[in-house]
């Protein structure tokens, strides 16, 4: 008889937890619960007066939620950093609040303080968790000299964790984890010790990261940023601060990273975002742990074997997601998250990354590789691609294909050119440009971009002219459409003529079976150029008004011999 009304209890119970976790204490009565436990009410009452009676039976046989197992865990045993628990704790509070106080929790903890029994069993629950917090604060040497300090700290993380939990199913809109995460660690490294840290050694059986982020430049930024790895317990390999384009304030930081196998990518990124943005964060090699040197020179070494390899170490370079090799005249243009590269005229290779940007600085370490693979070209016995002419009065130019470093002297080749200049180029006045445009603009486009400099013997030479050759829509890549801006003081010289003529000998290779130009009216010089029969390879420009284009405007189009 006795174990009957034991089964009969636990019934009641299950019935009761079920319910209560469904519809809340509130909106469940003793017959709802009888119910569901198919007894009578009697049997109800035997177990439970009122509900707060029910609740505290049914609290009492709840596990801990996984966050408290997980401080607890730590407290006891600390397998892995302070702050790799606390950052994890704060991730599955936000992605779940369930996972750091159980509803059913919640609705204990409200009912607590008009209910004595209830208060003392809650308190117990609440006074372990309590220990479990500070223990591992405490990890993180907490060295404020105030008790006080300290456990209000405690009260802090406790407090965090049940506002979430109950402000959760009230607010709908989705929450920005990383963001949160990353101010749960600026937080947590203002609770650590501003005393020297721990000296961590590096992992026997480490994970290899390689990470990049951006910071300010400056030494307070490096020192900030190492001392929130140090919390994670992840070592400092390799560093590499770089200053990103033209912008002084900010730096462009390379790491090799090694940690446990308990420190995951997101918890890395979560805790380089607290003090940095555009964060990317890859799995590495063994050997990148290797001196920075040896890596350069043995990546030179493989692409000098295999120049096939580009386009992976361009991938790798720019701790992109993927990458593929396309026809020159195919796939998309760059933009934030898309960097297109000239690799021939023939193929490009487009690289993609969805967590961060592509900064100016990555664009100049791509174009560092573009002349690696140029000199491999030369070194190899094969001709590279481009041309040294020279002009009527003797001087030497250069005509090559476009690297990502040339955007900023692109930009500055079009601050140097008249209005007239930009409106015969592009048709509309261009008074300022977008990084995103200058790039396309500069080759990360379909087709070609080809520029002219005085001189190759320096990479800072002045761009004095630009020469683009792109499908003239998104459906049909057989027709190209070729445009030419050469600055002004270099007008007369016979840049252009000749910039034209390398555009047609490549548009061929491009797929191109025809090409077309479109002429403003009043820009004779482009059209007296298309006009005389020898400007081109072997053909003849025809052409049309271009009704579409303001008065005196020409379309003037060519057939490719195939």
């Amino acid at each position: 008889m006795s174990s009957e009304r034991e089964r009969s209890r636990e019934r009641i119970i299950a019935a009761a937890a079920e319910l209560f976790a469904q519809f809340g204490v509130v909106n469940v009565s003793r017959h709802d619960i009888a119910k569901a436990a198919d007894v009578n009410l009697r049997s109800v009452s035997a177990v439970g007066e009122h509900r707060s009676d029910l609740l505290r039976e049914v609290v009492e046989r709840l596990p801990e939620t996984p966050v408290a197992d997980a401080l607890r865990k730590q407290a006891e045993d600390p397998t892995t950093s302070a702050m790799t628990t606390l950052l994890s704790a704060a991730q599955q509070a936000l992605g779940d609040p369930t996972n750091a106080w159980e509803a059913r929790e919640l609705q204990a903890l409200t009912a607590a303080p008009y209910d004595e029994p209830l208060r003392a069993l809650v308190g117990s629950r609440v006074e372990r968790r309590w220990a479990a917090v500070r223990e591992v604060l405490r990890q993180l040497r907490i060295t404020t000299g105030s008790t006080a300090d300290e456990e209000a700290a405690v009260l802090h993380v406790l407090a965090v964790g049940v506002g979430l939990a109950v402000l959760s199913p009230l607010i709908p809109r989705a929450h920005n984890t990383r963001a949160w995460t990353a101010l749960t660690a600026r937080i947590i490294e203002a609770l650590a010790a501003d005393g020297d840290l721990e000296v961590v050694p590096p992992h026997a059986s480490a994970r290899v990261w390689r990470a990049r982020v951006s910071v300010a430049n400056s030494p307070s930024a490096i020192a900030h940023l190492t001392r929130m790895l140090s919390l994670l317990d992840v070592s400092v390999m390799s560093l590499t601060a770089t200053v990103i384009g033209d912008d002084r304030d900010r730096a462009l930081v390379d790491l090799i990273l090694t940690s446990s196998d308990t420190i995951t990518r997101t918890l890395i990124i979560d805790a380089l975002r607290s003090v940095g943005t555009d964060v990317v964060v890859g799995r590495g090699e063994g050997s990148d742990t290797e001196d920075v040197a040896a890596r350069v020179l043995e990546l030179s070494t493989r692409l000098l074997a295999h120049p096939e390899y580009a386009p992976q170490a361009a991938a790798d370079l720019l701790l992109a997601d993927s990458w593929e090799v396309v026809d020159a005249s195919v796939g998309e243009d760059s933009s934030a998250h898309t960097a297109r590269l000239q690799w021939t005229v023939d193929q490009h290779v487009i690289v993609r990354r969805s967590a961060a940007p592509f900064t100016a600085g990555e664009y100049a370490r791509a174009s560092a590789l573009l002349e690696l693979l140029d000199a491999v070209t030369v070194a190899r016995g094969t001709r590279g691609f481009g041309w040294r002419d020279s002009l009527r009065d003797g001087t030497e130019i250069v005509t090559r294909l476009a690297r990502p470093e040339d955007t900023a002297a692109v930009e500055a080749l079009h601050s140097r050119c008249s209005q007239e200049s930009l409106l015969h180029r592009y048709f509309t006045p261009k008074n300022s440009w977008r990084e995103e445009n200058l790039r396309r603009i500069s080759g990360g486009h379909r087709g070609m971009t080809l520029v002219v400099t005085e001189s190759d013997a320096s990479r800072t030479e002045d761009v004095i002219a630009i020469g683009n050759a792109f499908p003239l829509g998104p459906n049909d890549p057989s027709v190209g459409e070729i445009a030419l801006l050469v600055e002004d003081s270099w007008h007369g010289k016979g840049i252009g003529r000749l910039l034209l003529a390398h555009l047609m000998e490549a548009a061929p290779r491009l797929g191109f079976a025809e090409v077309v130009a479109y002429v403003l009216g009043g820009n004779d010089a482009m059209s007296a150029l298309l006009a005389t029969p020898d400007s081109t390879p072997p053909g003849k420009w025809t052409s049309e008004t271009a009704n579409d284009l303001s008065s005196g405007s020409r379309a003037y189009r060519l057939q490719l011999s195939t």
